[in-house]
């Protein structure tokens, strides 16, 4: 990802049109339209090989080598066969910029056999130039007058950036928009995405000040790492919300590849999108009712919802949609009910929804909105008004503006019709509150904000803290390298039970025999009922595919308690197993005694792999008696409990647990724990393809494991959200104290002692750090400050034991933020008040700067007070450039880390300097 030269993409100061002509039907004619209407005001030349003089009066060359100034952005609309020698020329003559609109490139090939695209991708690469498309609509920036599209209207001038990859999408979304009144900062399609991505332009919007809002129309993502490093930074300063379209195979353009145990690939991008903060709707439309409400309401107090309507048929309608969509209403309080009979008719129902009644009056409204604004269970109001003979409508809205202001409400509309209301909902425009044309609309609108809001909690929660170390790796690690030493590509059923519980997950005691008469061997010696199991070699691959007729198969008989009906059951599972599995080789048996558990609850978890998204970590019911395809839900490691609560509660296993279990509370606790192990093995051990466990049963110690199978592959596959980097870690004695004190990565768990940390600093040294006195630091402050993504920030804490207690204390902090380029890193630092002089700044500092120079950034920086004479002696001491900014009144500092590669490089950094 880079965000290298897109401010000349975004702002050029000069734009080249390549194979723009006066013809009607000439694409690059179209666009220089669309330049000269939208009134660019920077320089602008043609060049077409036919040497007119000028195109539409803008000056035209015949050869990009005539041109006497180097262009800031060259468009490109010439033939598919030449616009890979048309990059190359245009990156050898400096041209930092190029959108190219020729389509058709993915379906045209070179001499070697490869989709013109890629030698465009090639060109852009040897020649540092950064390209947007091919086969893309273009570029809008509305507020700068860049028009470098080909669609048919331009777009206002706003705060949202819209980022598409169809243009036949994104010109309906122009459409949609200007109806709406909705302006853009930023309009573009990605094409063929051949350079400039996703990540990119989210890295770019996500420091941009004039958008508030991003807007994604999402066909297919090629480096799903990248897009979630890009989108979990930009989600948590301002709203991310995204259309995935190819739900469905049928309608997938790139077909994706589905890994074991995966029927489509929608959920996965799903379970993607919402780890990454983003908001996912199901259409353009409710992604401008989303807009709505996430830009002009204040985030949510409570989820629950008031309701408010001249009539009964109107709140039943919002109800039923709020029901629907798992919504709730909010209980109004007595105080609430008692105000309001005062106002209404002694028949009304004294609940949420509330019925004003046909005749409601502007005053009505207006008192009950101020009823409702005094009720501490009210958070949300939605206020609803069907048209009538003997109210003005425009009236009653204005009454619900006025009572809205100075109230802590989230206020908004929904004025049913159309031809006689319109005049209301420019009213609640200009007012700043959403209002939609009908119920379900509104209600859908409001839940979406609720959804945002949840996916934001799951990106900034605080864990709770899951201690169990795993103890024996090692001991793991060993035995799945020595099976693929051997070329084999799965674990037998005792090495997968081994592998299990070295990660603490509890399994049943299984004894496995070679033949039938060992069996008969080992229930002699106890005699109890058992369980038996054959064992071949396709049982040992997780989430198999399996055929119709082997889904019938039967490989387990339960509770034999005599010798005969061993002799027996043994003979039925060989005969199950070579009629569905003729090909697999038999293994034995494994017998387990019988197992009693709680209401036949069973759950299958385990871990499989996408080629594209890498490990996954899935959850489900397990049974003959449920649809298992349906039921399994998916999740992207790593995980920790509050993630796993999260996956689990999306089964509709979760619900049976909740109803029919007898400690639920304990078994969900159970489940979860299970959840996070085997986000943990797959981390330790990339080689592990697939695992799974099914049925994973409970009994009084909680979650046991029953059969697991565990598959293998010599290539290993990392997740795509990079994990504790565990071997960061680093123990270090104080030489003062003699304290011993681990630096290491912060973690989500640590928010506490991090914000106890912060609040027990001297004034002065919470200046030093923040450039202003703060007495009090929110949770919200603090889990942003460890809730971070290891791929783009970094904190190095100091923590130790406290004196006479088992828990741990922060002593110190620095934290580093690094551009998408891995230039620059910007640093802030920080030692508890009392470890003044023990050298545990110099410790950080050290290890950051060991850490961004093995990374491969260029220069580390920062800005100090200049009294703050112990940093500024710090700096000094580690070899950093000080000098006085004068503008800012700030000590800017400046260490070089790595010299630069790259010409582009080196521009940039010089640039920086300046």
């Amino acid at each position: 990802m880079s965000t290298r030269y897109l401010e000349s993409l975004f702002n050029p100061e000069s734009i080249a049109v390549i194979g723009a002509s006066e013809r009607s039907d000439n694409l690059g004619g179209m666009v220089l339209r669309n330049l000269l209407g939208g009134g660019f005001p920077s320089r602008m030349v043609v060049v077409n090989q036919n040497d007119y003089d000028n195109v539409h009066g803008v000056p035209c060359v015949a050869k990009v080598s005539q041109l006497d100034f180097t262009p800031d952005l060259a468009i490109v609309c010439t033939p598919p066969d030449t616009v890979p020698k048309m990059i190359r020329k245009l990156g050898e003559s400096g041209v930092r910029t190029a959108i190219v609109m020729t389509g058709g490139m993915s379906r045209t090939h070179s001499k070697t056999g490869q989709p013109l695209m890629y030698s465009v991708r090639d060109a852009a690469r040897e020649t540092g130039i950064r390209v947007l498309g091919p086969n893309t609509i273009g570029l809008m920036v509305p507020a700068r007058h860049l028009n470098a599209t080909y669609a048919h209207m331009g777009a206002i001038p706003g705060r949202v950036a819209f980022i598409g990859q169809s243009g036949t999408i994104a010109s309906s979304v122009l459409d949609w928009a200007f109806a709406r009144g909705v302006g853009f900062s930023y309009f573009l399609t990605l094409g063929d995405g051949m350079d400039i991505d996703h990540d990119d332009l989210i890295d770019y919007l996500a420091q941009d000040s004039q958008t508030r809002a991003i807007l994604l129309h999402i066909e297919s993502i090629p480096n799903p790492r990248r897009f979630m490093s890009a989108v979990r930074v930009a989600s948590r300063t301002k709203p991310v919300i995204a259309v995935k379209s190819g739900r469905v195979p049928e309608s997938e353009w790139i077909p994706h590849e589905l890994s074991a145990g995966v029927t489509h690939s929608d959920p996965i991008y799903d379970a993607m999108l919402q780890r990454g903060g983003v908001l996912r709707v199901d259409g353009l439309g409710q992604m401008f009712d989303a807009l709505e409400t996430l830009t002009r309401m204040r985030p949510l107090r409570r989820e629950s919802l008031a309701i408010i309507a001249n009539g009964v048929g109107p709140g039943v309608l919002a109800v039923d949609r709020l029901s629907h969509l798992g919504g709730e209403l909010a209980e109004l309080s007595d105080t609430t009910i008692k105000e309001l009979g005062e106002l209404l008719p002694p028949y009304w129902t004294r609940k949420n929804p509330i019925d004003l009644n046909y005749d409601a009056s502007p005053e009505l409204y207006g008192k009950a909105v101020k009823i409702l604004a005094k009720d501490p269970n009210i958070a949300n109001v939605l206020v609803m008004y069907a048209p009538t003979l003997v109210q003005d409508s425009l009236q009653i809205a204005d009454a619900v503006v006025q009572a809205s202001k100075g109230t802590r409400l989230n206020i908004f509309t929904c004025w049913l019709g159309q031809s006689t209301v319109m005049d209301s909902r420019e009213e609640f425009y200009r007012a700043g509150l959403p209002s939609f044309f009908n119920p379900e609309k509104a209600v859908t609108a409001f839940m979406q904000h609720v959804k945002h809001q949840r996916v934001q909690r799951l990106l900034k929660e605080t864990p709770e803290s899951f201690t169990d170390h795993f103890a024996d790796r090692a001991n793991t690690r060993s035995l799945v390298a020595k099976a693929l030493r051997d070329g084999r590509k799965h674990l037998s059923s005792r090495e997968a039970r081994q592998v299990i519980r070295d990660y603490g997950v509890n399994a049943i005691e299984t004894v496995y025999c070679d033949d039938v008469e060992e069996v008969l061997e080992m229930f002699a010696v106890e005699r109890r009922p058992i369980d038996l199991t054959i064992v071949h070699e396709q049982v040992c691959y997780p989430f198999l595919d399996l055929t119709p007729t082997q889904r019938r198969y039967k490989g387990t008989i339960k509770n034999l308690n005599s010798e005969q009906a061993i002799i027996d059951g043994c003979r039925f599972l060989i005969e199950e197993y070579r009629e569905h599995f003729p090909n697999s080789g038999f293994l034995g048996f494994g017998m387990q005694h019988s197992y009693q558990h709680v209401g036949g609850i069973e759950f299958s978890v385990g871990i499989t792999r996408d080629e594209l998204f890498g490990p996954l970590v899935v959850c489900g019911a397990a049974g003959a008696q449920i649809n298992i395809t349906t039921d399994r839900q998916i999740a992207l490691p790593p995980l920790n409990m509050v993630l796993a609560r999260e996956l689990l509660r999306r089964t509709y296993m979760y619900k049976l647990l909740k109803e029919h279990s007898l400690r639920p509370q304990e078994d969900i606790r159970a489940v979860s724990e299970t959840l996070v192990k085997l986000s943990q093995i797959v981390i330790d051990i990339p080689e592990i393809r697939g695992l799974e466990i099914s049925p994973l049963l409970f009994n009084e110690q909680g979650a046991v494991a029953v059969s697991i199978a565990v598959d293998l592959d010599d290539k290993p596959s990392r997740p795509i959200i990079q994990a504790y980097p565990r071997e960061l870690e680093e123990w270090i004695v104080l030489p003062k104290s003699g304290r011993r004190v681990i630096l290491r990565p912060v973690l989500a768990q640590d928010e506490p002692a991090h914000r106890t940390f912060h609040e027990y600093q001297s004034p002065e040294s919470i200046r030093y750090r923040f450039f202003q006195y703060r007495k009090h630091f929110s949770r919200e402050d603090v889990a942003q400050m460890v809730q971070i993504d290891y791929d783009r920030e970094m904190v190095f804490i100091a923590n130790a034991k406290k004196e006479n207690s088992k828990h741990e204390e922060t002593l110190g902090t620095v934290r580093i933020w690094t551009d998408a380029d891995n230039l620059r890193s910007e640093f802030a630092v920080m030692v508890d008040d009392r470890m003044k002089g023990e050298g545990l700044g110099v410790a950080l500092m050290q290890k950051m700067i060991e850490y961004c120079r093995g990374r491969g950034t260029m220069e580390m920086v920062g800005n100090v007070l200049p009294e703050n004479r112990p940093m500024l002696q710090l700096a000094e001491h580690l070899g950093f450039e000080i000098k006085f900014n004068p503008m800012e009144e700030v000590m800017d500092l400046r260490l070089v880390l790595n010299e630069p590669e790259k010409d582009w490089q080196k521009e940039r950094l010089k640039k920086r300097e300046h």
